[in-house]
């Protein structure tokens, strides 16, 4: 069970949400299913060496992601949204951990369509930010005296921090090479997977740029915190339906008092649970990315709700992938164990976004509430 995506139709009538996708979006993401089917998914099912890795994100370069993420005044295909969230998806058949790896410098890439001063960041060959190297990855600060955690590829350019900045602004700042290795000692990392680590920074007070900065108006930074959540949130729903796949394949051929076990009704309940949940969170998961490119159509709240509940699905639906394949669940490298581990990373790097959503629409209520207040006052 599971939703399907059709090529629209003459009798299709327009409408703001739609699950029909173009011929030129289904040719857009075909070589992207078969990277995903001839390079990644095979990663799950062996012990994957660093060479067969390494393949895969030169690879990767070939497939021209972001080059479509640069805007069409940039020289490139500028997709939307929605689009970037079905190649998350298929991207995230394989490791999730690959996967992130792989994307990380997209919402980066969708940033510099209207902040053209991170162009001065951007290699010669931006495809090149595809194969790990020079990633540009994305970081959000929470307010002081929290900590602010980050995910960095193995090679990472630099890092930009989204921080607030006091009354109700936030900056967005560049972090050189140099700066980020004097920022996080080595006791501040985690290994999340082969090429993916998480690192603790400092409070966004202590945080200083190196060169290049912008300060962003009230209630200009959602874009840039939604842009971040659908790349978690495209990578988790993907995951999601693997997992799905998985366990309903496994159910198929895993034999218990001598009948497959996807015919006893424990499993084929769960399973109906998978499956409906993982319907329901790529549909929370599309609809965000189709109101991002209409913002006056993102209601206040609508993203920090979905990132809560795209976070709690994920877990449950890892959770049941686990159960249902019993014992082999539980091994470590086996595919349900892995997405599981991965997948809770990404979820709280979430939950963290959907916190600064909140905390950043707040302020900018209250900040808008006052200057009705003061211009009241003066007529």
């Amino acid at each position: 069970m599971s939703i399907h995506t059709e090529p629209q139709t003459a009798s299709q009538s327009a409408g703001p949400f739609s699950l029909s996708i173009s011929e030129d979006q289904r040719q857009m993401l075909e070589p992207v299913r078969r990277f995903a089917r001839e390079r990644l998914q095979p990663l799950l099912n062996e012990a994957a060496t660093e060479v067969r890795r390494q393949e895969a994100r030169q690879t990767a370069q070939q497939l021209g992601l972001a080059s479509a993420m640069l805007s069409e005044r940039q020289g490139g295909l500028g997709i939307q949204p929605f689009e970037l969230c079905l190649l998350l998806e298929e991207l995230a058949s394989g490791p999730l951990g690959l996967a992130a790896e792989l994307t990380i410098s997209l919402p980066a890439l969708a940033l510099s369509r209207d902040h053209e001063w991170l162009c001065r960041l951007l290699p010669q060959d931006s495809e090149a930010l595809l194969a790990g190297q020079r990633a540009l990855p994305l970081a959000v600060a929470a307010p002081s005296p929290k900590p602010t955690f980050a995910l960095l590829p193995r090679q990472a350019a630099g890092l930009l921090v989204l921080a607030p900045d006091g009354d109700g602004r936030w900056r967005l700042r560049w972090l050189d090479e140099v700066a980020l290795h004097d920022l996080v000692p080595p006791s501040a990392e985690a290994q999340v997977s082969e090429g993916l680590r998480l690192v603790r920074l400092p409070p966004a007070g202590e945080i200083h740029g190196t060169g290049f900065s912008a300060t962003l108006p009230a209630g200009a930074c959602q874009s840039i915190l939604v842009w971040q959540g659908l790349w978690l949130a495209g990578l988790l729903a993907g995951a999601a339906r693997a997992a799905t796949a998985f366990a309903f394949s496994y159910a198929q051929t895993r034999v218990a008092f001598q009948r497959p076990i996807i015919h006893h009704q424990a499993v084929a309940l769960k399973l109906a649970d998978m499956a409906i949940a993982t319907d329901a969170l790529r549909l929370q998961v599309w609809d965000v990315a189709t109101r991002l490119a209409r913002p006056d159509r993102l209601p206040a709240g609508h993203f920090a709700a979905m990132a809560r509940q795209v976070m709690g699905a994920s877990l449950e639906i890892h959770r049941h992938a686990v159960q249902v394949c019993g014992g082999h669940g539980y091994v470590e490298g086996f595919p349900p164990a892995r997405r599981f581990q991965n997948a809770r990373v990404l979820g709280l790097m979430l939950m963290e976004l959907a916190q600064a959503s909140a905390q950043e629409e707040a302020a900018f209520e209250e900040a808008r509430g006052d200057a009705g207040v003061n211009r009241r006052v003066l007529v």
